[in-house]
């Protein structure tokens, strides 16, 4: 039943932050927040010292892509892949969502340029992030 709760919630918000970003490319804040509140909530019992260390490479992780990528991903996705190690706590497989959600994200950019003839340079990313890190819920 718990489960169950997890899942609804999880869907909930993934959602209206996808609807969010996917409208005005933006992730608010507060939505991330209460996704983070709930997700601390629905996993409570996965806490122990490597999910300590998977926030950490996370956290690493996320700074490095900022600066490589010169701020283009968004400050949103950033926190967002972050928020996602409470749901994924060890560091290998959230680097497995992490990488499908890039894989979903560059198949969906590659297909609506062939639809369109032309790229606009930015997707509203948190679809992809969602639906690639929905198997460790």
């Amino acid at each position: 039943m718990f489960e169950l709760f997890a899942l609804g919630g999880y869907l909930i918000s993934a959602l209206l932050i996808s609807w969010s970003d996917i409208k005005n490319r933006i992730i608010r804040n507060r939505s991330l927040a209460f996704f983070a509140i709930f997700s601390i909530l629905a996993n409570l019992k996965s806490f122990d010292s490597g999910a300590l260390i998977c926030v950490g490479l996370t956290t690493f992780l996320m700074i490095a892509a900022h600066i490589i990528f010169n701020g283009r991903i968004g400050p949103g996705d950033l926190k967002l892949f972050w928020v996602m190690t409470i749901w994924a706590p060890v560091f290998t497989g959230w680097l497995v969502y992490f990488s499908w959600s890039w894989i979903l994200g560059g198949l969906f950019s590659i297909a609506s340029s062939l639809y369109s003839r032309k790229f606009s340079g930015s997707i509203p990313f948190a679809p992809f992030i969602f639906l690639a890190f929905l198997a460790s819920v």
